[in-house]
């Protein structure tokens, strides 16, 4: 029998249809069932593209009106959720406790087991609007301060501001903030998404395949390049040193993290709408760092490394400064993306359940031919 060529990473190969996104990496084309990501990030609300991920369609203004009320009564955090926010130890990483916390939940949740669509929809709309609330409330513990109660009147991108800073955010840090959940809501196949999927098609529960999608974003190769690019921005701390930087990283064969896209051969289309919002924040504020990653972004296209490979600023690169002059600590900006992505794990997670094959690819055995085994003796 002969093998089949393997395909190295799953490129190419296709699991799955969906409705959820459709990606064109050659043109950087993304849109959510059927709506353009241009429009929803300069138009939408995070609730309504939720809505829009979880049932097909965008909502009404009733039925807007009463899922922001569903996710909003989610944030409020009940002492059993606060207890679980104090026992996480404060020195580790942020996607660390977000992980445990998650995990924790289903130990309070007497139906997490239950993966029927209704009880599916209640743990998701569960998941998301505790998300916000308990990083942000664990981030706070570990600073010595009291967890901020939600408020309910707020967007869900105001709120998740306000629980960290303790204050309501000015209009410009809620809108970046939306579009940023908007931005990064859904991304066909990923690789946190499919190991979701994967989880859930298992039979395991949606804590459990959500927990799987956190443990895999937090790699740096996916959701933790943030981190890391916002690391490389603070290293070159100005827009001068970026040239130089870039040119001594190829000389040494280092990866610039938020570079690059298994897709995008193009600019990544979500960019432009971080990019605009890190300027604004940073025009309020004052802060160089949009300014030193336009500065690495120049550098990035003119430098044949990067040219010949097809290689641009990914959603992460913007995502960086945006996360900084917002105010999240660097180990929280993995945290964040999650905060945003759990709304498509879930929509994943639904689609996988309506028509359901446990996911089990095949290896082909490529070691030593059958052999004799001779005890020790």
């Amino acid at each position: 029998m002969t093998a089949a060529t393997p395909t190295r990473g799953l490129e190419g190969v296709v699991l799955t249809s969906t409705r959820l996104s459709a990606i064109d990496g050659a043109t950087g084309h993304l849109s959510y069932a059927g709506y353009d990501i241009h429009d929803l990030a300069e138009q939408a609300s995070f609730e309504e593209v939720c809505y829009l991920l979880w049932y097909g369609e965008l909502p009404g203004p009733a039925e807007l009106r009463a899922f922001h009320e569903r996710l909003a009564a989610e944030r409020a955090l009940d002492e059993a959720e606060l207890a679980l926010v104090r026992a996480i130890p404060n020195a580790g990483h942020g996607m660390d406790a977000l992980r445990t916390l998650v995990s924790a939940l289903a130990q309070l949740d007497e139906r997490a087991a239950d993966v029927s669509p209704a009880n599916v929809e209640r743990i998701g709309l569960r998941i998301v609007g505790r998300l916000p609330a308990l990083l942000m409330a664990w981030h706070r513990a570990r600073s010595g301060l009291a967890p901020v109660p939600s408020d309910p009147q707020r967007s869900h991108a105001a709120d998740t501001l306000a629980m960290l800073h303790g204050r309501a955010p000015g209009a410009a840090a809620e809108r970046a903030v939306n579009a940023y959940l908007v931005l990064l809501a859904e991304h066909g196949l990923n690789a946190s998404t499919f190991a979701a999927r994967v989880a859930i098609s298992a039979g395991a529960d949606v804590y459990a395949a959500v927990v799987a999608a956190l443990a895999t974003l937090k790699g740096p190769l996916h959701g933790g390049a943030n981190e890391l690019a916002m690391r490389t921005f603070l290293a070159i701390g100005e827009p001068a040193h970026a040239v130089g930087y870039v040119e001594a990283l190829v000389a040494r064969r280092e990866r610039l993290m938020g570079v690059g896209h298994r897709i995008y051969k193009v600019e990544d289309p979500r960019v432009r709408h971080l990019r605009h919002h890190a300027h604004a924040l940073a025009a309020e504020t004052g802060a160089p760092w949009p300014a030193v990653a336009d500065a690495v972004a120049d550098a990035v296209q003119t430098h044949p490394h990067f040219v010949q490979r097809q290689l641009n600023p990914n959603v992460e690169f913007y995502s960086a400064p945006l996360l900084y002059s917002l105010g999240l600590p660097l180990d929280l900006f993995t945290a964040a993306f999650a905060l945003s992505r759990a709304a498509g794990w879930v929509a994943h997670i639904r689609e996988q359940l309506a028509d359901n094959r446990i996911i089990r690819p095949k290896a082909d055995y490529s070691g030593p031919p059958l052999r004799p085994f001779r005890p020790l003796e």
